[in-house]
């Protein structure tokens, strides 16, 4: 699903991370519009009946699911897929060693070692047109598979990354990148690091993606290449939907007070 967006779609994806398991914020988010949401996993509490949950309310409401792993393990990932996944991010990949075995673990043999579940939701409970053929079709060509480049030894490494059997995409991430450097995230050196990452991942003919906030960085960044980019986050967005009301409300108190004083 994210992979066709990305092969079919004439302009570049809008997504946003998501950390609430409810059916009510999956539809505020796709009557929002966002084309794909990446379910955090690293960032928030959620367990694998969490996931799965969000994975199916969002595949139904026409928003591509992707999920980002905790860490470069394996049985997570494999029941996500299994529970239709669009996509699995995977955090901090450091170098094209580490590349190269994540990915074969969300690769069907003989590429890799993903085990067969036909019988899972991703097989539609062994029913799918096409039968387990086309189950394995799909997770081999149809899986989006994103290494996160979070680390500045990873965007120095990345034309090797890239080319990692399996990979299908690259996420930077300027929250780490600053952190690891003790840097604002609108630093010079940061958003140059940044640059430098796209750039090599455009020149590879790799899809790559980043978060991005405000209009005029969302531009810059879609000029340099980008082919999906991530605004905010499902709490952000609630929160500051939340602190303007409550600023507008305080607001008009204000005035009136000063109004029957």
């Amino acid at each position: 699903m994210f992979k066709k967006l990305l092969r079919e779609s004439d302009r570049p994806l809008i997504g946003t991370f998501v950390k609430i398991p409810t059916l009510e914020v999956a539809e505020i988010l796709a009557t929002a519009g966002f084309g794909f949401v990446v379910i955090d996993t690293e960032h928030a509490p959620l367990s694998v009946r969490d996931v799965y949950t969000m994975v199916v309310g969002y595949s139904r409401m026409g928003v591509a699911p992707l999920v980002r792993i905790t860490d470069h393990g394996y049985g997570d990932a494999q029941r996500y897929l299994d529970a239709g996944a669009a996509g699995i991010l995977v955090p901090h990949v450091e170098n094209v060693e580490q590349a190269r075995a994540v990915f074969s673990h969300l690769q069907f043999p003989p590429d890799g070692s993903r085990g067969m579940g036909y019988s899972a939701r991703a097989g539609l409970w062994g029913a799918l047109d096409g039968g387990a053929p086309e189950y394995v079709r799909v997770g081999r060509e149809d899986v989006a598979r994103i290494a996160m480049i979070e680390d500045p030894g990873a965007v120095e490494s990345l034309a090797d990354i890239v080319r990692a059997p399996g990979l299908d995409g690259v996420f930077i991430g300027p929250g780490d990148l600053s952190l690891t450097q003790g840097l604002a995230m609108n630093s010079p050196e940061i958003k140059e690091l940044v640059t430098k990452a796209i750039g090599t991942a455009v020149a590879a003919g790799t899809p790559v993606g980043t978060v991005v906030a405000g209009a005029d960085a969302i531009r810059e960044r879609l000029e340099q290449g980008c082919s999906f980019i991530m605004v905010s986050n499902d709490t952000g967005m609630i929160l500051d939907g939340a602190a303007r009301a409550v600023g507008q409300a305080r607001e008009a108190l204000e005035a009136f007070q000063a109004a029957v004083k």
